[in-house]
């Protein structure tokens, strides 16, 4: 081999572990950057799971507001683990009546 070309493969050597590391740094900061990032979508995703909950937001609301003040004592933490334990009953919806009627299959012989 030549001087020259074992210069140039060092070069390259050179680029390929400084893009590796370049690689390594992102993944790790995006993993350490995670939580951060859930955090930041929370209100998002709070929002898109009561608007797919068939009771409207102020219901929800409303009854949250009353059970607070309406409890004495230690009994509110009873209710509100009652509650988030029919959350996910609460927001399961029946699908809607689109007007569509579903394409009819052709008869097969």
């Amino acid at each position: 081999m030549t001087d020259k070309s074992t210069r140039e493969l060092r070069k390259t050597m050179l680029r390929l572990r400084l893009e590796m590391h370049r690689q390594e740094i992102r993944h790790e900061t995006l993993v350490m950057l995670e939580p951060l990032q859930r955090a930041k979508n929370l209100g998002t995703h709070w929002r898109e799971e009561l608007k797919k909950s068939n009771a409207p937001i102020w219901i929800t609301g409303g009854v949250f507001a009353l059970t607070v003040l309406g409890m004495r004592g230690g009994q509110w933490r009873r209710w509100l683990r009652m509650a988030l334990a029919a959350f996910p009953d609460l927001r399961k919806r029946a699908p809607r009546d689109t007007g569509e009627k579903p394409a009819e299959k052709p008869d097969q012989a």
